[in-house]
């Protein structure tokens, strides 16, 4: 049986995990943030400082990581708190895999030649906001275990899929139309490809919400991609 001294040692201990996931989530956030406002100004130079900043989400996920392994051995949560535990785990997964997708995009850009075309800029642009507004609110409900916001997270989604889909048959139809236009396409369609998966990484945090409150098994717990 817990002693009022192992429950208020986890309740401690289960606040500090939040605010670590919280922290590292306002990170990918923020670093996805910094990255739309370079790709809108066109400004190469930042590119870099985006990229080197990924260290920074690697070493809050493996700070995670060695917190949840810690904390199953030493206090052996159970119900509801074994599952903030472990849907601490995997949301720290998914914000480290988005934080990956902003590094990678960061050095594709730096990889283009010269300005892109404002409407491509633009097009890009919209589905990174979109990923980031997902990913914004799947942190909001997550943070609040909310098992509500996770149907909402799926539509928005599919909004950005089918924008996604619109953009990479354009995309395609001037590759093949311009022969130019092949090495540049093939980027832009690796960079729009990284922001529709960073949105995916934001439904399941927001499944992850709906595990904790529910323990209804999301994709995640699933196994699924």
């Amino acid at each position: 049986m817990s002693t009022p001294h192992t429950l208020s040692a986890l309740d401690r201990e289960l606040a500090e995990l939040a605010v670590a996931v919280a922290a590292m989530g306002g990170l990918v956030v923020d670093q996805l943030g910094r990255l739309l406002e370079a790709l809108g100004r066109g400004d190469a130079a930042a590119l870099a400082p985006i990229a080197a900043r990924d260290a920074e989400v690697d070493a809050s996920q493996a700070g995670i990581e060695e917190r949840v392994v810690s904390l199953l051995a030493r206090l052996q949560p159970m119900a509801r708190d074994l599952r903030t535990v472990l849907a601490s785990q995997l949301a720290a997964l998914e914000l480290e895999r988005s934080g990956d997708h902003v590094k990678r995009i960061a050095k594709e850009l730096g990889r283009i030649p010269g300005d892109l075309p404002t409407e491509v800029r633009g097009r890009l642009s919209w589905i990174g906001n979109q990923a980031r507004g997902i990913l914004q609110r799947a942190l909001d409900a997550y943070a609040r275990a909310d098992a509500t916001q996770a149907p909402q997270a799926w539509a928005d989604d599919a909004e950005l899929d089918r924008f996604y889909k619109e953009f990479l048959s354009d995309l395609l139809a001037r590759m093949r139309g311009e022969t130019g236009w092949v090495d540049i396409g093939v980027r832009l369609i690796s960079i729009a490809k990284s922001l529709e998966r960073i949105a995916d990484h934001a439904t399941n945090v927001a499944e992850e919400a709906r595990f904790v409150a529910s323990g209804e098994l999301g994709a995640a717990h699933r196994g699924e991609p």
